[in-house]
């Protein structure tokens, strides 16, 4: 079990109550801190901005998405999760915003990441000119859309967030309904929503309320366009996650039960992967196993099953910060391509089902060929061993995959853990740890107080 060394404390004071507590120094935005040890790692920090205006620019503009594969937990007074995403060279940017009484917004600490305005030279830069810009955005802009590209936040109530990816029960989207929800209601981007319960919930049920109103616009588009997310959102009571199903929101309550697992109704434990909770609650056994079959039958494209199965063995034994993280270390991604771990429903990611086919990806060019299961194009997408063996097989060479690379011709299969955190609910403390510690394994805190 590695040894923590805490490399950063960082505390958010609201202790007055101004309408705006400006704690910061005004330029405070164009100071980006970058941790020597983890250079994919930045953290900023913003009195006042826009969120209106962030939104808007979501719902407009943006095509890309900003969170990955993913699984996450509670259990007891801890949540944890892993963002994972294509191997690149975005940076994880820690973001602090103050509370501001007049707008009802509550102080936090968050995490953008997989963000095209997030990047390892803008970081290295350590300070940012006004005149740079990216994907035509200002860097004066950027009060208004750090904050609402929020993946991962704990609030001054302690409520925590975060979102994964969950693909649609039958892999398409017909018929795409740009928004959804309360018709009337101002439109709200699905990349927003984090942010939005940070600054206005206090609780998990009254992110139920807030959110079950909200006219919800999905912003997503691209590499992604078959797929929606979901958010689990935990207070020091319950975990829920919410989830827009058939056009509804719907979602799935976790309580406290026997030891410090929280559970559904159905015995689900408070498990988020990339599946929907509301259709697997409804697929287990009397320990909260999925039933495989079952699940599949029902839900073709369901994702993150063996990862929630590894997740739920031993969830018991979390007791604290340590534990949490060595819990959540056991579905880095980079298990994904070892075929000896048998993560067979990582499809949407390898393979595709088409008229009842599986086919699997025979190179670069993104061409596929059957296959006579899943299980089948599984083995033959991946090796044993791991990443480095499974891009051997692939491409003749670790050089050869590089060259491509370096050429810019990349492979939807390569992903790994970009980013894990860990809240802890009670304390208001985030722990961060990116690229699965290959640069340095020592987790990094921040505190919102």
């Amino acid at each position: 079990m590695k040894k923590l060394i805490f490399l950063a404390v960082m505390t958010l004071c609201v202790a007055a109550c101004n309408d705006t507590e400006n704690l910061f120094p005004e330029d405070s935005l164009y100071r980006i801190t970058r941790f020597d040890n983890q250079p994919f790692l930045g953290e900023t920090y913003i009195n006042d901005f826009d969120y209106e205006a962030g939104n808007q620019f979501l719902i407009d503009r943006y095509s890309q998405p900003v969170t990955g594969g993913c699984s996450s937990f509670r259990v007891g007074g801890y949540a944890a999760r892993n963002l994972d995403w294509y191997i690149r060279d975005y940076a994880v940017l820690v973001v602090h915003t103050a509370a501001n009484r007049a707008k009802g917004r509550y102080a936090s600490v968050a995490l953008v990441s997989s963000n095209p305005f997030v990047n390892r030279e803008m970081i290295a830069g350590g300070t940012v000119n006004d005149e740079m810009t990216a994907n035509g955005v200002t860097v004066s802009n950027w009060r208004n859309l750090f904050p609402v590209f929020t993946t991962d936040g704990i609030n001054e109530k302690g409520l925590c967030v975060n979102t994964n990816i969950v693909v649609h029960e039958n892999g398409v989207r017909e018929g795409y309904i740009p928004c959804t929800g309360k018709e009337g209601q101002p439109k709200t981007s699905f990349v927003s929503l984090p942010r939005y319960i940070l600054d206005n919930c206090a609780t998990a049920d009254e992110a139920i309320q807030k959110c079950s109103q909200l006219n919800l616009c999905e912003a997503l588009s691209g590499p992604l366009a078959t797929e929606d997310s979901h958010i689990m959102v935990s207070d020091k009571d319950k975990t829920v996650v919410l989830e827009w199903y058939n056009n509804e929101m719907v979602y799935t309550e976790y309580l406290p039960t026997e030891g410090n697992l929280f559970k559904s109704a159905e015995g689900m434990p408070a498990i988020m992967t990339n599946f929907y909770n509301y259709i697997g609650r409804n697929h287990i056994d009397g320990d909260g196993a999925i039933q495989f079959e079952d699940l599949l039958a029902v839900h073709p494209y369901a994702m993150g099953v063996e990862r929630y199965e590894t997740l739920r063995d031993g969830l018991e034994n979390v007791t604290d910060i340590e534990s949490a993280q060595a819990q959540i270390s056991k579905v880095y991604y980079t298990d994904f391509y070892d075929l000896d771990k048998k993560w067979y429903t990582e499809n949407g990611l390898s393979c595709h089902l088409v008229d009842g086919v599986w086919y699997y990806p025979t190179g670069t060019d993104k061409t596929y060929s059957p296959a006579e299961n899943i299980v089948d194009a599984v083995a033959k997408t991946f090796a044993p061993g791991g990443l480095q063996e499974s891009l051997i097989s692939r491409f003749g060479s670790l050089d050869a995959r590089m060259t491509d690379l370096d050429n810019g011709i990349e492979c939807e299969n390569e992903w790994y853990t970009e980013l894990t955190d860990i809240f802890d609910i009670e304390n208001k403390e985030l722990y961060v740890l990116p690229q699965q510690g290959w640069y340095d394994n020592n987790y990094l805190k921040f505190t919102v107080r």
